[in-house]
C-alpha cells in the first residue's frame, strides 16, 4: 500500500495510519522536478516506478499527492485509490485555482519567492491553516523551490483526464483549499479542514480502514 503526502509535506503525515493485519504501509517521497517545463504525467512516472506492480496494491493520495496518484492511474492499475482532501474530476477544481490558470499566477512569480521557507511556511500554515511552528517544521520538509513553483503551476492547470476506478474520497467539511460544496461522491467528516490527515486521524484512518476490508 502506498502513500502520497501533499505538497511540501513529508511522508511522515501519514505515521498515524496503522493499517489493519495483511497490509504494508509504503512511502513514495516527492522528487525535485528536473526543470520547469517537466509534464505532470513525465513526474508521475518517475513516481510510479517506485512502486512494485507484480502484486496487487493500493494508492492513497492526499492533496497534491491525490492529483499524482490520479495520474498515475494511466501507467500502472491500482486494486483501489484512495482520496484524501483533494479534487478528483472537472466540477471540483476550486475557482482559485482556474483564477490562477488564467493569470498565469505560477508562471509569472519568480522562483527567487519561493526560495523563501519560511514565508512558505507562513502563507500556508499560518495564514491558512493556522498550523503551530513546531507540526511546520515536522512535516513541512519539502520545500526545494524549484519543486514549489513546478506544483503550484501542475495543481492550479491540472484537468483529469479521465475517472479513475475503485476510487474513494475523503474530505473535510471545512476544507480551504477544496471546498466541500464542490466535492461529490465523498465521505464527508464535519469539523474536519484540508490538515484532517493531522486533525481527524482516527476519522481518515477508520475510512481507510472500511475501504481496505470491503471485497
Amino acid at each position: 500500500m502506498y502513500f502520497i503526502s501533499g505538497m511540501c509535506y513529508g511522508c511522515n503525515i501519514f505515521d498515524g495510519i496503522k493499517l489493519p493485519t495483511g497490509f504494508e504501509k509504503q512511502y513514495i517521497e516527492w522528487l525535485s522536478p528536473i526543470d520547469e517545463e517537466e509534464s505532470l504525467h513525465q513526474y508521475s512516472r518517475q513516481m510510479a516506478a517506485k512502486i512494485d506492480i507484480s502484486r496487487p496494491f493500493i494508492l492513497v493520495g492526499y492533496s497534491f499527492g491525490a492529483i499524482i496518484m490520479q495520474e498515475m492511474n494511466s501507467l500502472i492499475s491500482p486494486a483501489k485509490n484512495i482520496v484524501i482532501s483533494s479534487m478528483k474530476n472537472e466540477r471540483e477544481i476550486p475557482k482559485l485555482f482556474r483564477m490562477a490558470e488564467k493569470t498565469r499566477f505560477a508562471e509569472l512569480v519568480p522562483t527567487s519567492v519561493f526560495e523563501a521557507t519560511k514565508f512558505i511556511m507562513d502563507i500556508f500554515s499560518k495564514t491558512i491553516y493556522k498550523l503551530p511552528i513546531d507540526l511546520q517544521i515536522k512535516y513541512m520538509t519539502f520545500t526545494n523551490p524549484l519543486y514549489i513553483k513546478w506544483a503550484v503551476h501542475q495543481i492550479t492547470n491540472w484537468r483529469p483526464k479521465f475517472e479513475c476506478l475503485h476510487l474513494h474520497h475523503i474530505h473535510g467539511a471545512d476544507d480551504q483549499i477544496f471546498p466541500a460544496k464542490q466535492i461529490t461522491k465523498a465521505h464527508i467528516v464535519e469539523g474536519a479542514d484540508h490538515l484532517m490527515i493531522i486533525t481527524h486521524g482516527k476519522e481518515v484512518n477508520s475510512f481507510i480502514d472500511k475501504v481496505l476490508l470491503e471485497k
